[in-house]
Formats: structure tokens, C-alpha cells, sequence
């Protein structure tokens, strides 16, 4: 058993999105174990998109995501990592796979409605932002330990 996470981002929000996007992530044979309401601050853009931070599209992305509220989810099951990956699709949704969420919901790069974590680092990186200790260790029981 694996974990993962990520952002609805405020497109996704806007737009009325967010159960038909958990539906298709639950589709995927993922378990949403636990959902918080967040406004992202340009520190926690940082941190998150440290990957993206040269790209063209960064400044513009961060208003964006500035600009409204995010929901920002964990996900548990085998493989969750990358099966919430191939679930979420190409940052690009006119490349991203037809199946994917980014495919069927994304407008271009910076309104794609979802990002989900790269690898464990990340993960933690990005869930100690928005949780406690003390709420990952009920989330995630003994997991949280590793």
C-alpha cells in the first residue's frame, strides 16, 4: 500500500469540477483518504512546483493558482504514486492521453485542473504543507513513521 496527493486547483474549482475529478480518480482504484480546502500561498507554490519555477508559464500559473481556493487531497492504494500519474496525465492536456483527466477537463497547461505528486520525497514535501504531524500520523497510521 502506497500513498500519493495533490491539488484541485482553482480552475477545477470554478468550473464545478471536483466530484466528476475524484469520481475518475476513484475510478482509477484509488481511495481518497482525506481532502482540505486550501488558498495557496506563493511559498507554497515554490515549494510545490520547484520543478517548474524556470518555465515559461510560471509566473502566470502562480497568479492563477493565487487566485482562488485549491483542494488539496491523499490518495491510498498498490502503486498510488504512479497510478494517480497515469490517472492525471500530461501537464498538457492536448498531448495527455484520452482517458486522463487532464484530457478530458484540462484547457492548456496552466488551467489542467489537477497536479499529483512525482515520488515519496515530494509527497512529503508537499503533505507536511497543509497537515500536521499529528492529523498525517490518524491519515496515514503507521505509515506516517516510514
Amino acid at each position: 500500500m502506497e500513498y500519493s496527493s495533490g491539488l484541485l486547483k482553482p480552475d477545477c474549482l470554478e468550473r464545478n469540477l471536483v466530484d466528476e475529478v475524484l469520481a475518475a480518480i476513484r475510478e482509477a482504484g484509488l481511495e481518497i483518504v482525506a481532502v482540505k480546502r486550501v488558498r495557496l500561498t506563493q511559498k507554497e507554490i515554490d515549494v510545490i512546483y520547484e520543478s517548474c519555477v524556470c518555465e515559461d508559464f510560471y509566473g502566470d500559473m502562480s497568479v492563477c493558482y493565487c487566485a482562488g481556493d485549491c483542494i488539496f487531497y491523499i490518495v491510498k492504494g498498490a502503486n498510488a504514486i504512479d497510478r494517480l500519474n497515469d490517472v492525471i496525465g500530461n501537464r498538457e492536456p492536448a498531448v495527455a492521453d484520452a482517458y486522463t483527466i487532464r484530457h478530458r477537463f484540462g484547457q492548456d497547461v496552466r488551467r489542467n485542473v489537477i497536479h499529483g505528486t512525482d515520488n515519496k520525497k515530494t509527497f512529503w514535501k508537499e503533505v507536511k504543507l497543509f497537515f500536521s504531524r499529528e492529523e498525517l500520523g490518524r491519515i496515514l497510521g503507521s505509515w506516517a513513521m516510514n
